[in-house]
């Protein structure tokens, strides 16, 4: 099969000098000042101050969504199960909520500086991943219940979870010590084949969803896939999954925000009493799923461009060390806090077995790429890369 003429030469098209990052900074600083009005004429303010675990868990989230393959939501959801008592749904929904502002802004701050991204996988990821996306919701959620819960057990969506960023860990850290020439992968990849892109929507339709139950997940296996498997480099890579996570993100935050109206929350004191006008009982802290979300907005629209700006400058070893040790702490945090994992067999054999079976299939593939996947490029250009 011949290789998909896909790549994109700017070069003689696009001027280099990059706009000012003022630009940028002005734009985050319009969206505070939005926020800032609304919340002010809205009288929201206590809400935002009462919620401010939400805001101090995307200070760190916001810039983990504009830096790394893993997203806001990578931070998110195991913050909010695990050490707020937030339960799956309403942080799957804040996940993908705050990642449409936080990683749209990112992708403003790409557009920008002009970072090269693979434009083949961006469109075809998308596409694939919200494909996905909208299955799982379709099959496993339950849209008569508030905040539209999925059928599979959350510690099993936590164990899920885990194993892929176990995955991601071990597969960066081998990627650092056998790729220490930073051209390798780009003198390494793999062309983009239909062959590959075959198995590449395979990848983000299964990332699409992860991503349903937890408001990430697609931008991780991209970002696998496109450095481990096919050789691009970690500098594309990252942009692009950033770019199909803000479309699965966006999509998500118009369906279960806006369409059903899990933004619609009533308050009387400290309980969560109503959502989207069917009656509900919870704690404010842990289900106001618009104050959990107002109180991160600010923070986002700064973190997450400041992240891809550092992103763009920092030396790909030290991105892939970056990711590799977020991913690790979140694994061994899943093992010591949820419970279940030292109590339920099943749970305890699928992670087991998932953390056994993911890498290695990684691995393994990632050894015979070039026999299964297509020959190595006859120049090492291959690929669809462009600069924005």
């Amino acid at each position: 099969m011949p290789e998909l003429q896909t790549e994109l030469d700017l070069g003689d098209t696009v001027a280099t000098r990059r706009p000012a990052a003022g630009i940028a900074w002005g734009l985050s600083g319009i969206a505070t000042l939005i926020w800032l009005a609304a919340i002010t004429s809205l009288g929201f303010g206590g809400r935002v101050l009462d919620n401010w675990r939400s805001a101090l868990t995307m200070l760190f989230g916001s810039f983990l969504a504009g830096s790394s393959p893993e997203g806001g939501g990578a931070v998110a959801f195991p913050v909010f199960t695990k050490g707020l008592h937030v339960s799956g749904p309403v942080a799957r929904t804040f996940g993908l909520s705050i990642q449409a502002v936080g990683m749209s802004m990112a992708v403003v701050a790409i557009v920008l500086y002009r970072r090269a991204i693979h434009v083949r996988a961006a469109i075809v990821g998308s596409i694939a991943a919200v494909a996905g996306f909208m299955m799982s919701i379709a099959i496993f959620g339950n849209s008569d219940l508030p905040f539209w819960p999925s059928s599979i057990g959350t510690h099993w969506v936590k164990a899920t979870f885990s194993i892929v960023l176990a995955t991601t860990s071990i597969l960066m850290v081998r990627h650092l010590r056998q790729h220490q020439d930073p051209e390798f992968a780009v003198h390494a990849a793999v062309p983009w084949t239909r062959r590959v892109e075959t198995c590449f929507v395979f990848v983000a339709f299964a990332g699409g969803l992860l991503s349903s139950l937890t408001g990430t997940g697609v931008n991780v296996l991209v970002f696998l896939f496109l450095v481990v498997l096919i050789g691009v480099n970690p500098k594309v890579a990252l942009p692009t999954a950033i770019v199909v996570m803000t479309v699965v993100s966006v999509v998500g935050f118009v369906l279960f925000a806006l369409i059903d109206r899990q933004l619609d929350i009533e308050l009387v004191g400290d309980r969560v009493v109503s959502v989207a006008g069917q009656a509900f009982d919870g704690k404010a802290s842990e289900a106001d799923l618009l104050g959990l979300w107002l109180a991160a907005v600010p923070v986002v629209v700064w973190g997450a461009p400041l992240g891809s700006f550092v992103a763009e400058r920092v030396h790909e070893s030290w991105l892939v060390r970056f990711v590799a040790v977020l991913a690790a702490v979140e694994v061994v945090t899943t093992i010591v806090l949820v419970r279940e994992l030292r109590s339920e067999p099943a749970l305890i054999a699928y992670l087991a077995v998932g953390l056994v079976v993911l890498p290695g299939t990684f691995i393994w593939v990632g050894r015979h790429r070039h026999r299964l996947l297509g020959p190595p490029p006859s120049r090492p250009t291959g690929g669809s890369v462009s600069q924005l």
